[in-house]
C-alpha cells in the first residue's frame, strides 16, 4: 500500500474527520466552517472558536487534499465530494472498494500495512490462523450462514480451550444455532443494527473477525451480474495498524445498539464505548 492510501485510512480513523464528513453527508448543500464547527462541539464559545481554527488550519485542508471534500478558503465554504464515510455506513463506502483494488497482496502484513486476500479459501486459511493465535479474545460477525464451515470449528474450540473468549454475532438464525450447538461456551447474539447487511450497490461485508483487538479481517463479497459471489478480504495486524485502528474505533458504537440485551450480557462483550 502506498503512502497516499495509508494517509487516507489514517484520516478515516480520526473521529473528528469522520464527524466532518458525516455533517456534510447529512447536509443538502455546502456548509460554512462555522456551521461545520456547530455540528462538532457544544455551544461553548471558546470551544467553538478553537474548533473553527482547527478546521481551517488542520482538518479541512487535509481532507480537501485527500479528495474527501472541497474547501473554499476564500469563501469559507465546505462541500461534500459524495465520498460517504459516515459512522453509520462506514462498511458500505466506496473507499473500501477503491482501496481494495490498490492494496498490495499480502498474507502477513506488518504493522503499517493493510493486506489483501483473494478467494474464499485464502480467507478461510487466514481466519483459521487468526483463531490459532488468539490468546484472550476472538470476536466474529457473519453476514449469513453461507460462510460457516465445520473445518473451522477445531480452531475455535482450541482457542476457547486456551482461555480465549469467543463472541459471535449474526442476524442469521441458522448461523446462531450453528454456533450455539457446536460452541456452547461462546457468547452468541443477534446484532440489532443493519450496518453490515443492507443498502446499495456498494460491496457488502461478508464477515468481520477480530483477534485480541490487534488482528482484523474484513471480508467483502464481490457479486457478478449472475449473482455468483466471490470473497476477498482486507487484513491488518498490530495496535497501530490503520485497519485495526479503524475497526476498533467504529465497533464500539455498533454494540451500543444491543439495547435489548441485559446489562450483564453487554458487560461481557468487547469494544464497549
Amino acid at each position: 500500500m502506498d503512502s497516499q492510501d495509508q494517509d487516507l485510512i489514517r484520516l478515516l480513523t480520526d473521529a473528528t474527520n469522520r464527524a466532518v464528513l458525516t455533517a456534510l453527508t447529512d447536509a443538502s448543500h455546502g456548509l460554512s466552517v462555522t456551521e461545520v464547527a456547530e455540528q462538532l462541539v457544544s455551544e461553548d464559545e471558546r470551544d467553538m472558536e478553537e474548533m473553527v481554527i482547527s478546521l481551517h488550519h488542520n482538518y479541512l485542508p487535509r481532507l480537501d487534499q485527500a479528495g474527501l471534500l472541497t474547501y473554499d478558503r476564500d469563501e469559507n465554504i465546505v462541500t461534500s465530494e459524495n465520498y460517504v464515510t459516515s459512522d453509520t455506513e462506514w462498511m458500505d463506502i466506496d473507499v473500501l472498494k477503491d482501496l481494495l483494488s490498490r492494496f498490495s497482496l499480502g498474507r502477513k502484513p506488518d504493522e503499517s500495512t493493510v493486506g489483501r486476500l483473494e478467494g474464499r479459501e485464502a480467507v478461510y486459511d487466514y481466519c483459521r490462523g487468526l483463531a490459532d493465535r488468539a490468546e484472550d479474545e476472538l470476536f466474529l460477525i457473519y453476514a449469513s450462514d453461507e460462510l460457516l464451515d465445520e473445518e473451522c470449528l477445531p480452531h475455535a474450540e482450541r482457542a476457547i480451550e486456551r482461555g480465549a473468549e469467543l463472541h459471535a454475532g449474526t442476524k442469521s438464525r441458522e448461523a446462531r444455532e450453528f454456533f450455539r450447538d457446536r460452541l456452547p461456551e461462546a457468547t452468541i447474539w443477534e446484532p440489532q443494527m443493519d450496518w453490515m447487511y443492507e443498502h446499495s450497490s456498494y460491496p457488502k461485508v461478508s464477515r468481520l473477525i477480530v483477534a485480541d483487538r490487534v488482528k482484523v479481517v474484513v471480508g467483502l463479497w464481490d457479486e457478478d451480474a449472475d449473482g455468483a459471489k466471490t470473497e476477498t478480504a482486507i487484513v491488518g495486524e498490530g495496535t497501530t495498524n490503520p485497519l485495526v485502528v479503524l475497526v476498533r474505533e467504529l465497533l464500539g458504537p455498533r454494540l451500543d445498539h444491543l439495547d435489548y440485551q441485559s446489562d450483564e450480557f453487554l458487560g461481557g462483550l468487547p469494544f464497549e464505548s
